[in-house]
């Protein structure tokens, strides 16, 4: 009975809270990460705030979700100057911790970024002050560098590369979104241009040059070598002995279908490197986090 008391109060005390905010903010309610709604959050984060997005004035549970929702507008995280406590409905300045004492000061999350407004309480982030954008990772110096010439977080493994001056402030050669403050991972190809690891999974099917440059995307010596021990097997017919012509259409494919035999050879698929908010992913890079660098933004 006490049990059914407590959470009969506590129903009516978010009804009370709910109705007192209604007239103002829509989507005041809590949202959950998990289906059993025993987590709150998003698809996105795990967090135990809404944010109430400047530009609408709507409550989202994060940038991204407020982006999924709305078509004509994005929501700029760092706008953002109040929040709601899903756990008493209460809203308020946005800071790390609830202000009702109810909650006795309940954590919103176990990170919280005050520049970045980005609140999660599952991975590893850290603020870049060079990026000015929240990474995923454990911090700059840790696992993490950033380069002055390509303006980017990097693993640490990757503190010998090819620099290009601002490369990730350029679009996907393949899809042509913006890559740094993309939230899906980003390769780094040999020649120092970037595209989506997705992108250059699809594109290295039929492939094998960089789409800007021409460059070869790796060392296509024991390509060249399957397609001279293919040619020497095949017999021509004493007909056709001496004369050329132009190759059929399904010659290319067959050459296509070596191709690809070739690259699930040498390809490894690259780990993702998680980001965060603006976050953008490379995985020579750090996931980002304006909202995350394999790299990746949140």
């Amino acid at each position: 009975m006490h049990s059914r008391w407590m959470v009969t109060q506590k129903d009516s005390r978010l009804k009370v809270t709910a109705s007192s905010n209604k007239e103002e903010f829509s989507g005041l309610s809590p949202s959950y990460r998990d289906t059993l709604n025993l987590t709150y959050g998003c698809k996105h984060y795990k967090r135990n705030c809404k944010l109430i997005a400047a530009c609408c004035n709507k409550l989202y549970a994060c940038r991204l979700c407020h982006n999924d929702d709305v078509v004509d507008h994005i929501m700029d995280r760092k706008d953002t100057t109040k929040m709601m406590c899903m756990n008493c409905l209460k809203i308020q300045p946005i800071g790390p911790t609830c202000s009702t004492a109810s909650c006795n000061n309940l954590s919103m999350a176990r990170y919280y970024c005050r520049i970045c407004k980005l609140f999660d309480d599952e991975r590893e982030i850290y603020h870049c002050p060079y990026c000015n954008l929240c990474r995923v990772g454990k911090g700059l110096g840790i696992d993490y560098f950033h380069c002055m010439i390509c303006n980017a977080c990097m693993s640490r493994s990757l503190t010998v590369h090819i620099c290009r001056e601002k490369c990730f402030e350029d679009n996907c050669p393949i899809c042509h979104e913006y890559i740094f403050t993309s939230n899906s991972p980003v390769k780094a190809l040999p020649c120092g241009h970037l595209m989506h690891s997705e992108c250059f999974q699809d594109y290295t099917c039929i492939h094998y040059t960089c789409p800007i440059c021409s460059k070869s995307l790796g060392d296509m010596q024991v390509y060249f070598e399957m397609l001279d021990a293919f040619l020497a097997e095949e017999k021509i017919p004493e007909e056709y002995s001496g004369k050329t012509q132009l190759m059929h259409r399904k010659f290319w494919q067959l050459l296509a279908r070596i191709f690809r035999s070739y690259c699930a050879m040498i390809v490894k698929r690259e780990e993702v490197l998680l980001s965060i908010g603006s976050i953008t992913s490379v995985l020579i890079v750090v996931p980002t986090i304006r909202g995350s660098c394999d790299w990746n933004p949140l």
